[in-house]
């Protein structure tokens, strides 16, 4: 599966990059993934409301939930949202063969 991590640092985490700035956090957290049978595809520190993006792939939900867990132990990082990509045009088929079916949803009061 392919997924979008955001996510938000502590401000323990964000001393950590203060104390050694030259350290490879894509390094780290690509190591870290692969160990986990998964691969970074990229890392950004971005501005807004989210202070970093991976992009990658793992085997399973299950992979990138661990290794969420993993991060949100250290307390480098407080807020973890998992993304996970999907395929728009294998999700219309579904909606299209549901169309007009018994098990189509209904609005209320329709």
């Amino acid at each position: 599966m392919e997924f979008v991590v955001l996510g938000k640092y502590t401000a323990a985490g964000l001393g950590g990059f203060a104390k050694n700035p030259n350290e490879d956090r894509k390094a780290v957290i690509g190591a870290m993934m692969e160990a986990a049978g998964g691969k970074m595809h990229d890392l950004w520190l971005t501005r807004g409301e989210y202070d970093a993006v991976v992009v990658g792939e793992a085997p399973d939900f299950e992979t990138v939930a661990a290794i969420k867990v993993m991060v949100l132990a250290s307390g480098a990082m407080d807020d973890l949202v998992i993304l996970e990509a999907a395929d728009f045009n294998a999700i219309g088929k579904k909606a299209a063969a549901m169309l007009g079916s018994a098990g189509a949803y209904q609005a209320p009061g329709g």
